[in-house]
């Protein structure tokens, strides 16, 4: 359904624990820099690390998902199958890889690295939740859900995986399931533009455009580049009898996506 609630590059911070070692304070430094967004210094410091060890899995990881974060997948793939030659047995690696995989349309791919960080790590919750998105987005959602419902069972709080499970029960037809799941989401994330989208979905299909409406102002307000909710605030708006804001919501929705221009063009 509609748009997921899945959030790119979402990365597992840290160092095995129990590392007490010159190593593992560098790397910790390196991760503060890359945390606060100063990324060049931070692969400054995970490139001098190497160097001194070129087998150290956590600086490997770390510029993995440097590369990832600046679009370079390929090189990132290139740095993960270096560290999982190194350490095959480390679950976020397999996940990272699924997320690049994700990122080159690979969902196969994606779908085994995905299984197999939860082989190596079965309560491995971010696996779980990628999984279960991909799962969705491939018309499976009985088979996400299982997934969802595990990773939230190690923990329940996620809001990502509440708006993700809830997408999943409105395209197996429990609406009220599904509505209730994406309120769930926005009560834990105010600021998850994909949860109110999708519950502005909902309230639009089952017949409530003014609530519908309410939603989809949240969605822009948060995401203004989103023409999808553009479009469909302007559909709120037609069945609201409100068709000059109808008209300006379906021209800014063919502005950010020409897909939308045939809505802009209606009389």
């Amino acid at each position: 359904m509609g748009v997921r609630g899945r959030l790119p590059n979402r990365v597992r911070w840290g160092i095995k624990r129990g590392m007490n070692t010159p190593a593992a304070t560098a790397i910790q430094e390196a991760l503060a820099l890359h945390r606060q967004g100063k990324r060049d210094l931070a692969m400054q410091r995970y490139v001098a690390i190497l160097q001194q060890n070129p087998q150290n899995v956590d600086a490997l990881y770390y510029v993995a998902v440097l590369a990832l974060q600046e679009g370079q997948l390929d090189e990132g793939l290139k740095v993960i199958r270096r560290a999982l030659d190194v350490d095959s047995s480390q679950a976020r690696l397999h996940n990272l890889m699924g997320q690049a995989h994700l990122r080159q349309n690979r969902d196969v791919d994606a779908l085994n690295s995905f299984g197999r960080a939860i082989d190596a790590e079965p309560a491995f919750a971010d696996a779980y939740g990628n999984r279960g998105t991909l799962l969705s987005e491939m018309g499976r959602p009985a088979e996400a859900i299982a997934d969802f419902d595990r990773a939230l069972t190690l923990r329940p709080n996620n809001p990502e995986d509440h708006c993700n499970r809830a997408g999943a029960l409105a395209d197996l037809g429990r609406l009220d399931e599904a509505m209730s799941g994406f309120s769930r989401a926005i009560a834990l994330m105010p600021e998850l533009a994909p949860a109110h989208f999708n519950r502005g979905d909902l309230l639009l299909r089952t017949g409530r455009p003014a609530e519908a409406l309410r939603d989809y102002d949240r969605a822009i307000a948060l995401f203004p580049g989103m023409a999808v909710a553009h479009a469909n605030r302007g559909i709120a708006l037609d069945r609201l009898d409100r068709p000059d804001e109808a008209l300006a919501s379906f021209q800014r929705a063919a502005e950010l996506d020409p897909k939308f221009a045939k809505l802009a063009a209606k009389d």
